[in-house]
Formats: C-alpha cells, structure tokens, sequence
C-alpha cells in the first residue's frame, strides 16, 4: 500500500481590503507544486479549502465577502 503524505504549508500572506489573509499550499508526498490552496482569514480563521489555484485578490473577495 503507497501512503502519501499531505502537508499543510503556509505559503503566502496577503492583504486584502484591511484584512490579512494566509494562503496555504497542500503538498502529496515530496511534490515541489501544490495540489491544492487553502485560504484562511487571519481575524476569524473561517477558511475555503481545496482551491485549485493560487487565488487572487478578486477571488479572495468573492470567497470571503
């Protein structure tokens, strides 16, 4: 049985409208890219999980608006 790990990395902190907002990528097993995109808002930590791409400051404001 192959077992792939997934780890949560913070790649990126964005400010968006006076909000901060962390960007996390999730990695399988020793992949350099991310498989998926985690967004966290930093005041409440409410979160939108599995993004399939890095988001941008528009996307972040449809998400969590």
């Amino acid at each position: 049985m192959d077992v792939q790990v997934k780890q949560e990395r913070t790649i990126a902190i964005l400010g968006v409208d006076g909000e901060n907002f962390a960007v996390s990528g999730v990695y399988q097993g020793g992949a350099r890219k991310p498989s998926s995109y985690i967004l966290t808002r930093s005041g409440d930590k409410a979160e939108v999980r599995d993004l399939n791409s890095f988001p941008s400051h528009q996307q972040v404001r449809e998400l969590m608006g």
